[in-house]
């Protein structure tokens, strides 16, 4: 992996064509008086185009507010937040949803696959919902399948694949619709190191990938699983709503470290 840097705020020399994300100066508070919570204090960060960034730090430290702004799910009260040049506060809540729909997907870490539909049926919903035709996203499902190596379980249910397997449907799920920016919240937290390596790999792959018409892609990861810091380009960490100027020393001891896994028994299906 590229070499980190624990510069949080906008990178100089990065123009607003060369950033996918842009952040200056972005409060957000919950509550109101005495009672309210400071959840972001004057957050400033860019991502390139084309980045694997991690975000890090203590539960409630304000890491889901923060990719809640920048994915266009929340306002900020004050400060500028763009995502590929769009500026969230120009556009309606309706508008906002709409381009949020063709700039946005999630990974989670529960997968939230519906339990009922074949492997394949969950992949196409995102783009029904979109008002795709039924043959066309079909047909764009199994593409996205192919790409996570997941081509010949099309007609499973969710049931009957293993955790990596699911967690691959969720990746095809979310590239399925050509989205730029990926958010990823704790893809790896319930798996194993050597099917979280897998999974990485694939996230890692997606953020140096182009959508079908040619714009780059960034990815921001969510967690706490420091088996994977290994693959970021850029570790971001929080602490009370900011960001730290430099890393902590533990996170950049576990960023230099690389774990080695052993292989297990190969997934059915891969």
């Amino acid at each position: 992996m590229s070499a980190l840097t624990t510069k949080t705020s906008v990178r100089m020399g990065n123009t607003g064509e060369s950033l996918a994300v842009e952040l200056r100066a972005v409060t957000k508070s919950f509550g109101a008086g005495a009672t309210a919570v400071r959840a972001l204090r004057g957050v400033d960060l860019s991502v390139a185009k084309s980045e694997l960034v991690m975000l890090v730090g203590p539960s409630g430290c304000g890491k889901t507010t923060l990719v809640s702004i920048i994915s266009g799910v929340l306002d900020a009260d004050s400060g500028v937040a763009k995502l590929f040049g769009v500026d969230w506060s120009d556009l309606s809540v309706n508008e906002r949803t709409i381009r949020r729909g063709g700039l946005v997907s999630f990974v989670f870490q529960q997968f939230n696959l519906i339990p009922t539909l074949s492997v394949i049926e969950n992949v196409s919903v995102p783009l029904l919902i979109r008002g795709v035709r039924m043959r066309e996203a079909m047909e764009r499902a199994a593409a996205a399948l192919a790409s996570v190596k997941l081509a010949d379980r099309t007609k499973a249910l969710p049931s009957q694949l293993s955790g990596g397997q699911q967690q691959r449907v969720a990746i095809a799920r979310a590239l399925v619709g050509e989205p730029r920016l990926i958010v990823c919240d704790e893809p790896t937290a319930s798996l194993d190191g050597h099917t979280g390596q897998i999974v990485m790999d694939l996230i890692h792959q997606t953020a140096r990938s182009k959508t079908d018409e040619d714009h780059r892609r960034c990815v921001i990861v969510v967690t706490h699983d420091t088996r994977i810091f290994h693959y970021a380009d850029r570790i971001v960490e929080m602490e009370d709503g900011l960001l730290k100027s430099t890393l902590s020393k533990h996170t950049m001891d576990e960023a230099a470290h690389t774990p080695r896994f052993a292989p297990e028994p190969e997934e059915p299906g891969t």
